[in-house]
């Protein structure tokens, strides 16, 4: 069985951490042997897809950027099990810091975002990697915390 929330978080995972546009990364392949080389007996990420079969969601509510293109907002969703637990997660497809824009989605963008999605998921549910994202969100000077939540409904993470 696959170690404690705060035992995960206790790993150092230095030796697999990568670097992309200054920020660092856990990638899918090092969170993966990760896990089970820290107990995990099971892991299944599997894709979710909507009502069409696609695995990419987007919002019926469009923007418009600064060159006029009207666009969307996309996510990526997984669930995942590891050992006897499920979780689901929803990640943004994004470029960096960036939302992907319609013009320029594209099969590598949604698989970047599910893989990160992954990553994500497990640094949330089961603390391997988790403060990767800690210093991810100090950097940037926000915390989630830190968004105005009045009339914003009250929402699980999955």
């Amino acid at each position: 069985m696959i170690k404690t929330w705060n035992e995960m978080r206790q790993i150092d995972i230095s030796a697999y951490v990568k670097q992309r546009e200054k920020a660092d990364y856990l990638p899918w392949g090092s969170c993966l042997k990760l896990l089970y080389d820290n107990g995990a007996e099971r892991v299944i990420p599997e894709t979710l897809t909507d009502e069409r079969g696609s695995s990419l969601f987007m919002s019926e509510q469009t923007f418009t950027d600064k060159s006029n293109n009207t666009n969307r907002c996309y996510e990526v969703r997984i669930r995942l099990t590891i050992d006897d637990k499920t979780y689901t997660y929803s990640y943004p497809v994004m470029n960096g810091i960036t939302p992907v824009k319609d013009n320029l989605m594209n099969q590598n963008a949604v698989h970047k975002a599910h893989n990160r999605a992954f990553v994500k998921c497990v640094a949330i549910h089961t603390g391997l990697g988790f403060d990767l994202w800690l210093d991810e969100e100090s950097e940037n000077g926000k915390f989630d915390d830190d968004i105005p939540t009045e009339n914003v409904p009250a929402t699980d993470i999955h």
